[in-house]
């Protein structure tokens, strides 16, 4: 071999050397999401961008289901003590059984070693994920419940629009919508709303009511539900009323059965989240101008407890994968990535600033729905009833509240559904906390 051939070899040896090296020093940050469809698309989006942007940390991202899914896959792997993730995505209702799981590096303890000031964070956000006065996860993808109206149906009602409607208004405001045909079969409903506990919490915290005692568990731990309250009875027995009328659809608890129905422009009011914002403009096309207002109230509005999902940083690794845990939700929280995945979404950036970038600027200029949700949180009071319910058990009282709601729709008044949907829920909450006393 020739001096310039050895030399040549020597180098190549080296750069082998380093690039595996570099290899074994890169962490590798297992990430679970729930995030399908569209949000499953941006979700993906956003883990390739940090991917790119650094090469200390690579995030694998796996999609692992709904939020159920998520959260009793994670539950199983910490009871087997093995194959869980370093970050997790778990939905609002999660954060109390997260914060008693010990399984949880707290965010704010993240924060403040990093020099993050979590002042950045919106107060709301920041209020939900706070558990015990401290900080647990980073509301990730955060929403809020809005209306969405087909104004084409609108105009030929003659019905106005407003960003703001109690539960009386909406359900006027229904009966001027429906359209029936010579035999009074209903052709356009007025209304349509998913059989979903998340829309009976938010009428109760828009109304000024708690959903859970101890004022939403913020004073001290949940130990009795309130969704019978009188917030909450009254949507139910209004929604099945209009029902019953053919005035309100009943499209079960699959929400996309009831946005289908509705960009159809076979209902011309409907709530979702804003997160559903997007998706829905897709499905609609061009068959009608859509507007988006804030969630009704009963009597005097108060403000909506954000929804969604948060993301924590799970303990049981090294000082090495935490802190790559750490740099993937940094990154999440630069204005910038705020604004993509906001405007990916629908979701409104939990950052204060973001609303005033350029992009995002014009965005709204473009499609003025994407303001809804942002305004409507910038609008709420921020109070332990809009803070929302903090307590265990909340994946399995949900089911009771939908399943009272589902008996309301075959008659029964909705205060004696509730009553005997709180029974039960009060017993799950019971064994709930005796599970985990003493922690």
């Amino acid at each position: 071999m020739g001096v310039q051939g050895f030399f040549l070899a020597k180098a190549g040896l080296l750069a082998a050397l380093l690039l595996g090296t570099a290899q074994a020093q890169r962490i590798t940050v297992e990430f679970w999401h729930s995030m399908g469809g569209v949000l499953g698309e941006a979700t993906e989006a956003l883990v390739k961008e940090f991917n790119a942007s650094q090469s200390r940390v690579q995030v694998k991202a796996q999609y692992v289901g709904s939020y159920d899914d998520g959260i009793n896959k994670l539950l199983a792997a910490l009871r087997a003590g093995r194959g869980f993730p370093h970050v997790i995505q778990v939905y609002d209702i999660g954060a109390r059984i997260m914060a008693d799981s010990e399984a949880v590096v707290p965010l704010e303890d993240l924060a403040r070693k990093n020099g993050f000031d979590l002042d950045h964070l919106l107060p709301q956000p920041r209020n939900y994920y706070t558990v015990d006065g401290k900080l647990f996860g980073l509301p990730f993808n955060s929403s809020n419940p809005i209306l969405y109206f087909n104004m084409a149906a609108f105009q030929e009602a003659g019905v106005p629009f407003k960003p703001t409607w109690s539960l009386k208004d909406l359900e006027e405001a229904a009966r001027k919508l429906t359209k029936k045909d010579a035999q009074g079969r209903t052709v356009r409903y007025g209304l349509s709303i998913p059989i979903d506990s998340w829309f009976v919490e938010q009428i109760s915290y828009n109304s000024g009511e708690y959903f859970c005692n101890n004022e939403n568990g913020r004073r001290a731990r949940a130990t009795a539900v309130a969704f019978d309250n009188p917030a909450a009875v009254a949507f139910l027995d209004t929604y099945a009323r209009l029902v019953r009328e053919g005035v309100a659809a009943n499209t079960g608890r699959n929400w996309a059965d009831s946005q289908s129905l509705f960009a159809q422009g076979q209902a011309a009011i409907a709530s979702y989240s804003t997160a559903s914002l997007t998706g829905v403009l897709r499905q609609v096309g061009n068959r009608f101008p859509v507007r988006t207002a804030y969630y009704p109230y009963l009597k005097e509005r108060n403000g909506v407890a954000i929804g969604g999902a948060a993301l924590y940083v799970l303990k049981g690794f090294s000082e090495a994968e935490t802190q790559g845990a750490w740099e993937f939700v940094r990154f999440l929280l630069e204005p910038r990535t705020q604004a993509k995945w906001h405007l990916a979404t629908g979701y409104f950036p939990v950052v204060k600033g973001v609303t005033e970038l350029p992009e995002v600027r014009q965005a709204h200029v473009r499609q003025p729905n994407y303001t809804t949700a942002i305004q409507q949180l910038a609008t709420s009071k921020v109070n332990n009833a809009s803070a929302g319910c903090l307590m265990g058990a909340f994946p399995e009282i949900r089911q009771y509240v939908q399943a009272a709601w589902e008996e309301i729709l075959k008659g029964k008044p909705a205060q004696e559904a509730l009553k005997e949907a709180k029974a039960k829920a009060d017993a799950a909450l019971e064994r709930y906390n005796r599970s985990v006393a003493g922690r």
